[in-house]
C-alpha cells in the first residue's frame, strides 16, 4: 500500500501508567479505558482529530472499517470517507483472518 504512516494508537487501563512516570513524549497515541477496548467515544475523538490533520493539509481519505458496533456512523468528517465492511465478512477480508501470518512450519522429510 502506499500512502502515509501514523502512529500507532494504543489503548491501556490506566490514564497515567505508571511506566510513562518520567516519559517525555511517546511514539504512539495512548488513550485509557476500564476495560483497555476501544469505546466509540475514543473512535470518534481519533477520527475527528486525524479529519482535522487531513483538511489541513487539504487531503481526502476513505477509510474501511469492519462493522462492529464500537464503530458508528460519525457525522460531518469533511476530509474522511467512512466505508462500512458489509456484516460477517471481516474474518473473509482481512488477511490477517485468512492465515497470513503464520509461524514459520518445520521443513518436510527430505526438504532443507
Amino acid at each position: 500500500m502506499a500512502g502515509e504512516k501514523r502512529n500507532l494508537l494504543v489503548i491501556g487501563k490506566a490514564k497515567k501508567p505508571r511506566c510513562f512516570k518520567n516519559v517525555k513524549t511517546l511514539p504512539v497515541d495512548y488513550e485509557a479505558n476500564k476495560k483497555a477496548w476501544t469505546p466509540s467515544e475514543i473512535f470518534e475523538k481519533v477520527l475527528r482529530k486525524w479529519d482535522s490533520q487531513l483538511r489541513g493539509n487539504k487531503k481526502n481519505i476513505i477509510l474501511f472499517v469492519d462493522n462492529c458496533p464500537t464503530h458508528p456512523q460519525i457525522q460531518n468528517l469533511t476530509n474522511i470517507k467512512l466505508a462500512f465492511l458489509a456484516p460477517n465478512t471481516t474474518s473473509v477480508i482481512q488477511p490477517i483472518d485468512q492465515g497470513i501470518i503464520k509461524t514459520k512450519s518445520q521443513p518436510k522429510a527430505g526438504e532443507k
